[in-house]
Formats: C-alpha cells, structure tokens, sequence
C-alpha cells in the first residue's frame, strides 16, 4: 500500500513483518549496532563488578626479577611460594575466615641494566613498564617492593612524593635500615627470610603509596591503604623462629 506523505513525497510501507525488519534495519541499523555494545558493555561491567574478588592485602613487586609463574613437575611454581609467605604477614581484614593475597609482578630494568644485560625481553619489558605507571597511580596495591631503580623513577610524580614518610617507625625498630625517608630496605626485616621473599633482589625496596586524587574519596581504597600500613607493621615485627 502505498501512501503520500506531505513534503516527502511517495513512501513505500512495508506490508510484511520482514519486510517491516528489513526497512527498521536499513533506516536504524548503526543505533541498532551502537544500543547493542553499549548493552553488552554494561552487562559485562556488572558482572565483572559482582564476580570480582576481593583481597585482603593488594601487593606488587617491580624491578629486575621476573618471578616465576610455572614450574617442572612436582615443583611449586615461585611465585606460589611468594604469595605463601606473604599470607604470613597479612591479616584476615576482611574478617571472612580467609586471608587472601594480590601480588603483581612487573619487570623492570633500568636503563644501565639494560646496556648490561644480553638476554632482554623487550617485549615483556615494555608491557610491564607501561602497567606499573598505570597501577602505580591509580590501583590499590598501596605496599610495594621495589627496585632502587623504580624508586629513583617513580619517588617524585608531578613534583610530588609518590610514597608516604616511614620515619615513625625508626623508634620502634631502631634495627631497620633505609634507603631514604620513605624507603624501607627490606633485607633488614625478619620477613627477608621468608621462602620467595629471600629470592628477592638483596637491595628490594618496600614503600607505601599515598592514594591518589580520586582515592582518597573512595572508603575502599582508604581501607587498602590502612591495611598496607598495618601489614608493614607486620613485616618489621615479623620474627621467624628457627626451633
């Protein structure tokens, strides 16, 4: 049926459901393809949202050792017997009945230990380059273990320290060592003892992140924030009894 329509002129009317379908998706069919993503995007967010899992302690550790994520068989992978030891050291803030840990691993090299060095993934290199900026600002691993080199590129962002002041603790535990006001040298705790943690770079780093600009109105990462601290009380408490 055809009809006239004023100032357009003659206009086919779809008479079928198909041919309704097919004249819907001619004249709509990239707001049909753009409601779609933004409907599937949103779904996958909330799922992401609802399904995430929370940690007690968020952790990461940057510098010169890529710790290992697979072993041969019968062995236990590194970083397994990293995330073990740290569990020792963390509290079950949550209160669930659980203690749980995050550890980032992100490879960094200077560039000395670059020119240095005859075995470079570059590609693994620049990835986790790259990530460690982003988390470095904006996550919630507040505790850090770093390299001397990622302190010296990291210590000071925009002008401004990146990482808290540990001089309070100098009283209390007077055996420590720093590499600067806000670096712990954490081969000078009992934790260094730790399996996983002893494999560590002997001049690793441990520093507390202050949260960022966007941070520091969300109750969760303050709450992150606060548990680091807690847990570096725990590293430098930390005794191992051999017997």
């Amino acid at each position: 049926m055809n009809k006239n329509i004023e100032g357009v002129g003659e206009v086919q009317v779809p008479s079928t459901p198909k041919k309704k379908i097919q004249n819907f998706w001619y004249h709509y069919k990239w707001h049909s393809i753009a409601a779609v993503f933004l409907l599937v995007t949103v779904i996958i967010c909330t799922l992401q949202l609802c399904t995430r899992t929370e940690y007690d302690a968020y952790i990461l550790y940057a510098g010169n050792k890529n710790i290992g994520r697979t072993a041969e068989d019968g062995d236990v992978a590194e970083i397994v017997t990293v995330i073990s030891s740290l569990k020792r050291i963390t509290d079950d803030f949550d209160e669930n009945g659980e203690i749980s840990v995050s550890f980032l691993n992100y490879y960094y090299l200077s560039r000395e230990e670059i020119n240095n060095s005859d075995n470079v993934n570059d590609a693994l290199l620049a990835s986790d380059q790259k990530a460690l900026s982003s988390t470095l600002e904006h996550s919630e691993y507040y505790l850090c273990f770093i390299s001397p080199e990622v302190y010296e590129q990291y210590h000071k962002v925009g002008g401004d320290e990146l990482f808290i002041s540990l001089g309070e603790y100098k009283t209390a535990h007077p055996e420590i060592e720093y590499y600067a006001d806000n670096a712990i040298r954490l081969s000078s705790t009992g934790a260094s003892a730790l399996p996983g943690l002893s494999a560590l770079p002997e001049d690793t780093l441990i520093c507390i992140r202050y949260p960022s600009f966007l941070a520091v109105k969300s109750d969760k990462h303050l709450a992150h924030f606060d548990n680091a601290k807690k847990m570096l009380e725990n590293i430098l408490d930390f005794k191992i009894n051999w017997f």
